[in-house]
Protein backbone atom coordinates (compact mmCIF):
# COMPACT_ATOMS: atom_id res chain seq x y z
CA UNK A 1 0.00 0.00 0.00
CA UNK A 2 3.05 2.27 0.16
CA UNK A 3 3.01 5.59 -1.69
CA UNK A 4 5.44 6.60 -4.43
CA UNK A 5 7.28 9.86 -3.78
CA UNK A 6 8.68 11.98 -6.61
CA UNK A 7 11.20 14.78 -6.62
CA UNK A 8 9.21 16.86 -9.12
CA UNK A 9 6.21 16.95 -6.72
CA UNK A 10 3.92 15.48 -9.39
CA UNK A 11 1.82 12.40 -8.70
CA UNK A 12 2.01 10.81 -12.17
CA UNK A 13 4.08 7.87 -10.92
CA UNK A 14 1.88 7.52 -7.85
CA UNK A 15 -1.30 7.37 -9.96
CA UNK A 16 0.19 4.71 -12.22
CA UNK A 17 1.32 2.73 -9.17
CA UNK A 18 -2.09 2.95 -7.52
CA UNK A 19 -3.91 1.82 -10.67
CA UNK A 20 -1.47 -1.07 -11.09
CA UNK A 21 -2.02 -2.31 -7.53
CA UNK A 22 -5.79 -1.87 -7.76
CA UNK A 23 -5.86 -3.72 -11.09
CA UNK A 24 -3.90 -6.58 -9.55
CA UNK A 25 -6.35 -6.79 -6.64
CA UNK A 26 -9.31 -6.67 -9.01
CA UNK A 27 -7.87 -9.49 -11.09
CA UNK A 28 -7.28 -11.74 -8.08
CA UNK A 29 -10.94 -11.44 -7.10
CA UNK A 30 -12.32 -12.21 -10.55
CA UNK A 31 -12.90 -15.93 -10.01
CA UNK A 32 -14.04 -15.89 -6.37
CA UNK A 33 -16.13 -12.70 -6.35
CA UNK A 34 -16.83 -10.96 -9.67
CA UNK A 35 -17.73 -14.08 -11.68
CA UNK A 36 -19.52 -15.92 -8.87
CA UNK A 37 -23.21 -16.14 -9.68
CA UNK A 38 -24.31 -16.69 -6.09
CA UNK A 39 -23.25 -13.15 -5.02
CA UNK A 40 -25.55 -10.21 -5.54
CA UNK A 41 -24.43 -7.00 -7.21
CA UNK A 42 -24.65 -5.06 -3.94
CA UNK A 43 -22.24 -7.51 -2.28
CA UNK A 44 -19.80 -7.25 -5.17
CA UNK A 45 -19.92 -3.46 -4.99
CA UNK A 46 -19.20 -3.52 -1.26
CA UNK A 47 -16.14 -5.72 -1.89
CA UNK A 48 -15.08 -3.41 -4.71
CA UNK A 49 -15.33 -0.34 -2.47
CA UNK A 50 -13.57 -2.02 0.45
CA UNK A 51 -10.63 -3.44 -1.51
CA UNK A 52 -10.17 -2.03 -5.01
CA UNK A 53 -11.17 1.58 -4.33
CA UNK A 54 -9.29 1.62 -1.03
CA UNK A 55 -6.10 0.55 -2.80
CA UNK A 56 -6.53 2.92 -5.74
CA UNK A 57 -7.30 5.99 -3.60
CA UNK A 58 -4.84 5.26 -0.79
CA UNK A 59 -3.45 8.55 0.59
CA UNK A 60 -5.37 10.55 -2.04
CA UNK A 61 -6.19 13.16 0.61
CA UNK A 62 -2.74 14.72 0.10
CA UNK A 63 -2.63 14.61 -3.71
CA UNK A 64 -2.30 17.70 -5.86
CA UNK A 65 -4.57 16.55 -8.65
CA UNK A 66 -4.66 17.59 -12.30
CA UNK A 67 -7.40 16.71 -14.75
CA UNK A 68 -5.17 14.15 -16.48
CA UNK A 69 -4.94 12.21 -13.21
CA UNK A 70 -8.72 12.27 -12.73
CA UNK A 71 -9.34 11.05 -16.28
CA UNK A 72 -6.89 8.17 -15.87
CA UNK A 73 -8.33 7.07 -12.52
CA UNK A 74 -11.91 7.44 -13.68
CA UNK A 75 -11.22 5.37 -16.80
CA UNK A 76 -10.06 2.47 -14.67
CA UNK A 77 -12.98 2.96 -12.26
CA UNK A 78 -15.56 2.78 -15.05
CA UNK A 79 -13.83 -0.22 -16.65
CA UNK A 80 -14.15 -2.15 -13.39
CA UNK A 81 -17.80 -1.20 -12.98
CA UNK A 82 -18.59 -2.30 -16.52
CA UNK A 83 -17.05 -5.69 -15.78
CA UNK A 84 -19.16 -6.01 -12.64
CA UNK A 85 -22.28 -5.22 -14.66
CA UNK A 86 -21.17 -7.42 -17.57
CA UNK A 87 -21.33 -4.48 -19.96
CA UNK A 88 -19.25 -4.51 -23.12
CA UNK A 89 -18.38 -1.70 -25.47
CA UNK A 90 -20.82 -3.12 -28.04
CA UNK A 91 -23.72 -2.43 -25.65
CA UNK A 92 -23.21 1.32 -26.15
CA UNK A 93 -24.05 2.12 -22.50
CA UNK A 94 -22.92 5.64 -21.49
CA UNK A 95 -20.76 6.20 -18.41
CA UNK A 96 -23.55 8.10 -16.67
CA UNK A 97 -25.83 5.05 -16.89
CA UNK A 98 -23.07 2.82 -15.46
CA UNK A 99 -22.67 5.11 -12.45
CA UNK A 100 -26.42 5.31 -11.89
CA UNK A 101 -26.83 1.53 -12.01
CA UNK A 102 -24.09 0.96 -9.44
CA UNK A 103 -24.91 3.96 -7.26
CA UNK A 104 -21.22 4.86 -6.98
CA UNK A 105 -19.88 8.36 -7.60
CA UNK A 106 -17.15 9.27 -10.05
CA UNK A 107 -13.51 9.46 -9.03
CA UNK A 108 -13.63 13.26 -9.19
CA UNK A 109 -16.33 13.37 -6.51
CA UNK A 110 -14.63 10.78 -4.30
CA UNK A 111 -11.27 12.58 -4.49
CA UNK A 112 -12.79 15.95 -3.66
CA UNK A 113 -14.80 14.55 -0.76
CA UNK A 114 -11.76 12.80 0.73
CA UNK A 115 -9.58 15.90 0.45
CA UNK A 116 -12.18 18.20 2.00
CA UNK A 117 -12.74 15.85 4.92
CA UNK A 118 -8.98 15.62 5.48
CA UNK A 119 -8.60 19.41 5.25
CA UNK A 120 -11.26 19.83 7.92
CA UNK A 121 -9.33 17.37 10.09
CA UNK A 122 -6.20 19.50 9.66
CA UNK A 123 -8.09 22.65 10.66
CA UNK A 124 -9.09 21.00 13.95
CA UNK A 125 -5.48 19.94 14.70
CA UNK A 126 -3.31 21.70 17.22
CA UNK A 127 -0.96 24.43 16.07
CA UNK A 128 2.10 22.29 16.80
CA UNK A 129 1.05 19.45 14.45
CA UNK A 130 3.17 19.09 11.31
CA UNK A 131 0.30 18.77 8.74
CA UNK A 132 -1.22 22.04 9.93
CA UNK A 133 2.14 23.80 9.87
CA UNK A 134 2.70 22.64 6.30
CA UNK A 135 -0.79 23.69 5.14
CA UNK A 136 -0.55 27.19 6.59
CA UNK A 137 3.20 27.68 6.22
CA UNK A 138 4.74 30.28 3.92
CA UNK A 139 8.28 30.50 2.50
CA UNK A 140 10.28 33.48 3.75
CA UNK A 141 12.78 33.34 0.87
CA UNK A 142 12.80 32.20 -2.73
CA UNK A 143 11.55 33.29 -6.16
CA UNK A 144 8.70 32.14 -8.32
CA UNK A 145 9.71 30.22 -11.43
CA UNK A 146 9.33 31.78 -14.86
CA UNK A 147 6.12 30.94 -16.73
CA UNK A 148 3.16 29.00 -15.44
CA UNK A 149 3.31 27.94 -11.82
CA UNK A 150 2.89 24.41 -10.53
CA UNK A 151 -0.40 23.61 -8.92
CA UNK A 152 -0.38 23.69 -5.12
CA UNK A 153 -2.47 21.70 -2.70
CA UNK A 154 -4.24 24.91 -1.73
CA UNK A 155 -5.28 25.35 -5.36
CA UNK A 156 -6.78 21.85 -5.38
CA UNK A 157 -8.55 22.61 -2.10
CA UNK A 158 -10.04 25.84 -3.44
CA UNK A 159 -11.33 24.08 -6.55
CA UNK A 160 -12.92 21.39 -4.38
CA UNK A 161 -14.67 23.98 -2.21
CA UNK A 162 -16.14 25.63 -5.29
CA UNK A 163 -17.31 22.27 -6.65
CA UNK A 164 -19.23 21.51 -3.47
CA UNK A 165 -20.62 25.06 -3.20
CA UNK A 166 -18.73 25.85 0.01
CA UNK A 167 -17.58 29.41 0.66
CA UNK A 168 -13.73 29.47 0.50
CA UNK A 169 -13.64 32.43 2.91
CA UNK A 170 -15.63 30.82 5.73
CA UNK A 171 -14.98 27.10 5.27
CA UNK A 172 -12.54 26.97 8.20
CA UNK A 173 -15.23 28.13 10.62
CA UNK A 174 -17.54 25.38 9.40
CA UNK A 175 -14.75 22.79 9.54
CA UNK A 176 -14.16 23.55 13.22
CA UNK A 177 -17.38 21.62 13.94
CA UNK A 178 -16.63 18.04 12.91
CA UNK A 179 -20.18 16.72 12.53
CA UNK A 180 -21.38 19.85 10.70
CA UNK A 181 -18.40 19.76 8.34
CA UNK A 182 -18.81 16.08 7.49
CA UNK A 183 -22.51 16.50 6.76
CA UNK A 184 -21.81 19.61 4.66
CA UNK A 185 -19.19 17.78 2.60
CA UNK A 186 -21.47 14.76 2.15
CA UNK A 187 -24.32 16.96 0.92
CA UNK A 188 -21.98 18.78 -1.44
CA UNK A 189 -20.73 15.47 -2.86
CA UNK A 190 -24.29 14.28 -3.61
CA UNK A 191 -25.28 17.58 -5.25
CA UNK A 192 -22.07 17.81 -7.29
CA UNK A 193 -22.31 14.22 -8.54
CA UNK A 194 -25.94 14.65 -9.57
CA UNK A 195 -25.12 17.92 -11.34
CA UNK A 196 -22.24 16.28 -13.25
CA UNK A 197 -24.43 13.36 -14.34
CA UNK A 198 -27.24 15.67 -15.42
CA UNK A 199 -24.90 17.91 -17.44
CA UNK A 200 -23.29 14.89 -19.11
CA UNK A 201 -26.67 13.40 -20.01
CA UNK A 202 -27.92 16.72 -21.42
CA UNK A 203 -24.75 17.12 -23.45
CA UNK A 204 -25.11 13.62 -24.89
CA UNK A 205 -28.78 14.24 -25.68
CA UNK A 206 -27.94 17.48 -27.52
CA UNK A 207 -25.17 15.78 -29.50
CA UNK A 208 -27.49 12.96 -30.56
CA UNK A 209 -30.23 15.42 -31.52
CA UNK A 210 -27.77 17.46 -33.58
CA UNK A 211 -26.47 14.31 -35.25
CA UNK A 212 -29.96 13.15 -36.22
CA UNK A 213 -31.00 16.58 -37.50
CA UNK A 214 -27.78 16.92 -39.49
CA UNK A 215 -28.19 13.50 -41.06
CA UNK A 216 -31.82 14.22 -41.96
CA UNK A 217 -31.07 17.56 -43.63
CA UNK A 218 -27.86 16.51 -45.39
CA UNK A 219 -28.04 13.45 -47.61
CA UNK A 220 -25.49 12.18 -50.10
CA UNK A 221 -27.12 10.60 -53.15
CA UNK A 222 -25.45 8.28 -55.61
CA UNK A 223 -25.76 9.68 -59.15
CA UNK A 224 -25.77 6.18 -60.62
CA UNK A 225 -28.40 4.25 -58.66
CA UNK A 226 -30.00 7.03 -56.61
CA UNK A 227 -29.23 5.48 -53.22
CA UNK A 228 -28.84 8.03 -50.40
CA UNK A 229 -26.32 8.00 -47.56
CA UNK A 230 -26.00 9.96 -44.33
CA UNK A 231 -22.25 10.50 -44.62
CA UNK A 232 -20.00 11.27 -47.55
CA UNK A 233 -17.72 8.36 -46.69
CA UNK A 234 -20.65 5.99 -47.18
CA UNK A 235 -21.28 7.35 -50.66
CA UNK A 236 -17.58 7.13 -51.48
CA UNK A 237 -17.44 3.47 -50.44
CA UNK A 238 -20.67 2.69 -52.26
CA UNK A 239 -19.37 4.04 -55.58
CA UNK A 240 -16.73 1.35 -55.57
CA UNK A 241 -19.47 -1.24 -56.08
CA UNK A 242 -20.21 0.35 -59.45
CA UNK A 243 -16.66 -0.13 -60.68
CA UNK A 244 -16.69 -1.99 -63.97
CA UNK A 245 -20.33 -1.26 -64.73
CA UNK A 246 -21.29 0.58 -67.90
CA UNK A 247 -23.05 3.38 -66.01
CA UNK A 248 -20.02 4.00 -63.86
CA UNK A 249 -17.72 4.11 -66.87
CA UNK A 250 -20.03 6.53 -68.65
CA UNK A 251 -20.37 8.89 -65.68
CA UNK A 252 -16.66 8.95 -65.01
Amino acid sequence: MGSTLSRNIHIDDEVINRISKASSAFGRLRKNVWNRKGLSLSTKLKVYKAIVLSIMLYACETWTVYQRHIRKLNRFHLTCLCKLLHIGWRDMIPDTEVLRRTGLPSIDTMLTEAQLRWSGHIVRMGEERLPKRLLYGELQEGKRSVGGQRKRYKDTLKVGLNKFQIDPDTWEDTAANRSEWRSRVAEGAVDYEEDCLTRAENKRRICKTFSVSSSSTQSHICTICGKSFRAAIGLFSHKRTHCGSADFTTNT
